[in-house]
């Protein structure tokens, strides 16, 4: 029973103490508006123009405190009035244009270069790109023999139904 009423008392102080008043909430905005610098852009390429039928924006944080001077940055995609973090290729595929077909190794390096723009995952140096069927492999980093990068599987003549980062691509 001592047990039980400790974990109540608990789970009531840690709710009391995760809930803040609108006074509280206005400071704590104002305390962050005032040591942090967040800058917003619109993201654009013809890479990302010619694929996806959303809108793209990095944002970037720089605290201001503590004579912290680093930042870190954001990818953010507005798509159909939501505003969501791109955090994996896969969450891209469901807004690449319908009309998009990745038919070819030019529709292939636009897809790679888009990817490298929106994930820090597609950047390296590797620009070697491979179709098997209906696969394509693009190859964005060789560590020691080891290939990563990404691979797409299309279906009907070029349609991109998937999109998968790979630490150990098989060529």
């Amino acid at each position: 029973m001592k047990q039980q009423f400790f974990l109540f008392a608990m789970l009531c102080s840690i709710s009391a103490f995760s809930q803040l008043s609108d006074a509280e909430n206005k400071a704590l905005d104002k305390l962050i508006s005032s040591k942090v610098e967040i800058e917003a852009d619109a993201l654009k390429s013809s890479a990302i123009n010619a694929l996806f039928d959303a809108e793209f924006f990095t944002l970037k944080r720089t605290p201001h405190y503590n004579e912290n001077g680093g930042y870190s940055e954001t990818i953010l995609m507005k798509q159909s009035g939501k505003m969501v973090e791109v955090s994996d290729a896969e969450m891209l595929v469901p807004s690449i244009k319908s009309s998009y077909k990745l038919s070819s190794e030019t529709e292939a390096r636009q897809l790679k270069d888009a990817l490298a723009l929106l994930l820090v995952s597609a950047t390296g140096s590797e620009n070697e790109i491979v179709q098997k069927g209906e696969q394509w492999i693009l190859v964005c980093e060789d560590w020691f023999g080891e290939k990563k990068g990404f691979v797409v599987t299309t279906e009907n003549g070029g349609k991109i139904n998937k999109i998968e980062y790979s630490g150990e691509l098989e060529l």
